[in-house]
């Protein structure tokens, strides 16, 4: 695509600036669009104009005055005129205004209409042809490239930047849902001739971002169907005899979510023609683990080798632990792969590595050999569970495990490429974690109340800060360290308390998790690093510090430590915050423990920001659309499958490229 320094008046300077705002291109500066409009198509003769009301005037300026005050500020004011009346104008600290403005001039003058000392008044009202007498989009902006300045830049230019792009949608696709053409939405999102118009173009450009998505996502799913499993499983008598008595063998129950779940699994793994490439979303506690242990036996038991990536060396350990236990009486060899302890050099074919991410890069003997890849919970959807293994031919099943619930649009924007099965129902011995908002006055009695429950019961606590050393900006949000102190000395002098946090060797850690798991311990004092996977049934109480700092998905995820077992919970969630949307966030976390509802929450109120960050999925900015639109995504859902059956020789890679979006999503 064309350079933007081909353009009149974009020099070195403004190129490095328009860089800063990802501006490379011709076509990124026509995809920059407006985040906002201000409506001043309303043009009244002044005499109408009424307090409230955004409109646009025209008058001859009958006066003009440079005010300077005794503070060293100074404030504009011009009075301007017509046949029905008189309006006043202010500006502050504008004084360059005096070289553009004259007594006698006549212009046209847009702003909102207050009453200002008894008289009409505009303040800050902004003037000329960019800026007056109609709808006024307002842009991104960065230090000297200001909205006004893309205001007239983009329009004398909007007819060569419209002439480079085609429509990748067909008239009748056009026609048959209604949809703008893509050059009469592009100059109406940037020079609206109305309120209409400007939504039509908008709808067709959101449709135009969520299109990408789903287009990409098909084709991932395309491509996977073309590819064959590395080893093909069996299922013969045996090896059903053998799954059916570890599932016996079991401390509990399989749960009727995780029986249609497995033969889900089952049915993938079995499948000659093409690798599993699963998803497996359940709430936190919901027994995911037992499902990658089943599918991990599968394989075992037809002599492949399994992998089971996890996020931390914590979880690393505690996946170890439970799989040796667990695997016991079928002998199968449990091998831990971390940045700290290696594989042997001969490797049984039925083993099952437990491995951190980082640790995939150490060993490259065994990758060749892989058969099937769990991925437990944050590298999520495939990005660099299969970076490592992208160059084999054969690739291994996948299965995906994650906790964080994904809500159904963005299910069906971004995830179409995935089987997905959904753990419904957690275990039934489970009790709902009763969930307390806390505020800074009631903080000594929730201590005073923990430090009794731990004698009285002798169960075990977390303590979560989000941050492993003070911030000297953010004086408020505690830290781990701090609170440690603090607490062992002061609050609890007579319970033992331990730290843990990233920044400690990973076989210290592994100590502490080792003595909390022993009962040594009566509180952890950590980091968000025990978010994922940590299972200790006697831990009963959180204490979320700061939890405004944390996004709802992330809170749930940090409430799924306790409750592990059919003991009764607690997680009590402490704030100094006085900020109304962060103290609806969390009262709305004290009232819901549907993971589901939690993430649709966040989408909704935060945007997609919280639930792609926590998914680690490396989406896309999206400019226009909105992901908690469900009836975007169903509309663009209809028109690729209508683009599908009638057009099936659409090159989609066309609808990728179309939307411009900042970032593509990952290809698997």
């Amino acid at each position: 695509m064309d350079s933007l320094s081909q353009l009149p008046g974009i020099g070195p300077k403004t190129l490095e600036k328009l860089h800063r705002l990802g501006l490379n291109t011709l076509h990124d500066l026509l995809y920059h669009f407006p985040h906002r409009y201000i409506d001043f198509s309303h043009v009244l003769p002044i005499g109408q104009a009424q307090p409230g009301q955004s409109v646009t005037v025209t008058g001859q300026i009958i006066s003009f005055q440079n005010i300077f005050t005794r503070h060293g500020k100074n404030l504009q004011k011009a009075v301007i005129t017509d046949n029905t009346g008189k309006i006043n104008l202010t500006w502050f600290n504008q004084s360059y205004l005096s070289r553009s403005l004259a007594v006698g001039q006549t212009l046209s003058f847009a702003g909102t209409v207050d009453l200002y000392q008894s008289h009409l008044t505009i303040i800050a009202p902004v003037f000329g042809p960019h800026n007056t007498g109609k709808i006024i989009p307002v842009y991104p902006e960065t230090k000297g490239l200001t909205s006004s300045w893309f205001r007239k830049t983009i329009p004398s230019h909007l007819s060569k930047l419209i002439s480079q792009v085609s429509d990748p949608l067909p008239s009748t696709i056009l026609r048959r849902f209604n949809l703008f053409p893509l050059a009469s939405a592009l100059h109406q999102i940037h020079s609206p001739s109305n309120q209409k118009n400007l939504n039509f173009a908008r709808l067709r450009l959101a449709v135009d971002e969520i299109l990408s998505l789903q287009a990409q996502s098909y084709l991932q799913k395309k491509h996977w169907q073309t590819l064959q499993p590395k080893n093909i499983f069996a299922l013969n008598p045996q090896i059903e005899t053998a799954i059916d008595n570890f599932v016996r063998s079991l401390p509990f129950d399989l749960t009727p979510s995780q029986k249609s779940v497995w033969k889900e699994i089952k049915t993938d793994l079995l499948s000659p023609s093409q690798p599993a490439n699963r998803l497996i979303q359940g709430d936190v506690g919901s027994g995911k683990t037992v499902l990658a242990m089943l599918a991990c036996l599968l394989a075992s038991q037809n002599h492949c080798l399994s992998l089971v990536l996890v996020p931390t060396s914590i979880l690393a350990q505690q996946h170890y632990q439970n799989f040796k236990k667990f695997f016991k009486k079928e002998k199968i060899p449990i091998r831990l792969l971390t940045s700290s302890s290696g594989l042997p050099a001969r490797l049984s074919p039925r083993s099952i590595i437990i491995a951190t991410h980082a640790a995939i890069y150490k060993n490259t003997d065994f990758k060749e050999k892989i058969s099937l890849l769990v991925v437990d919970e944050q590298h999520k959807f495939g990005v660099r569970q299969r970076s490592f293994l992208h160059h084999l031919s054969r690739l291994p099943h996948c299965l995906t495990m994650t906790a964080t619930p994904i809500p159904r649009t963005v299910s069906l924007a971004l995830l179409r490429h995935l089987d997905l099965s959904i753990l419904q129902q957690p275990p039934s011995d489970r009790l709902p974690i009763k969930t307390f908002l806390v505020p800074k006055s009631k903080i000594p009695d929730c201590y005073r109340w923990l430090q009794s429950h731990l004698h009285q019961t002798h169960q075990q606590a977390f303590i979560v800060c989000p941050f492993i050393e003070s911030s000297e900006t953010l004086t408020s949000v505690k830290s781990a360290k701090q609170e440690f102190d603090l607490l062992s000395k002061q609050i609890f002098p007579d319970l033992r308390l331990a730290l843990v946090h990233g920044r400690l060797k990973p076989d210290i850690r592994h100590q502490i998790i080792t003595d909390f798991l022993d009962k040594k311990i009566n509180i952890l004092v950590t980091t968000p690093i025990i978010e994922v996977g940590i299972d200790i049934k006697n831990a009963t109480t959180i204490i979320i510090q700061s939890a405004d700092r944390f996004g709802l998905a992330q809170l749930h995820q940090l409430r799924g430590r306790v409750g592990r077992g059919s003991l009764q919970s607690y997680c009590y969630l402490f704030t100094d915050s006085v900020d109304s949307k962060a103290v609806n966030r969390l009262q709305f976390m004290e009232n819901h423990h549907n993971g589901l509802q939690l993430a649709e929450y966040d989408l909704k109120t935060r945007g997609p920001g919280e639930i792609f960050s926590t998914l680690q999925h490396g989406f896309p900015s999206l400019k226009l659309a909105s992901l908690s639109n469900l009836k975007l995504t169903e509309l663009s859902q209809k028109i690729l499958t209508a683009i599908l059956v009638s057009h099936p020789n659409l090159d989609l890679k066309t609808l990728i490229q179309s939307a411009n979006l900042s970032s593509n999503p990952v290809t698997n």
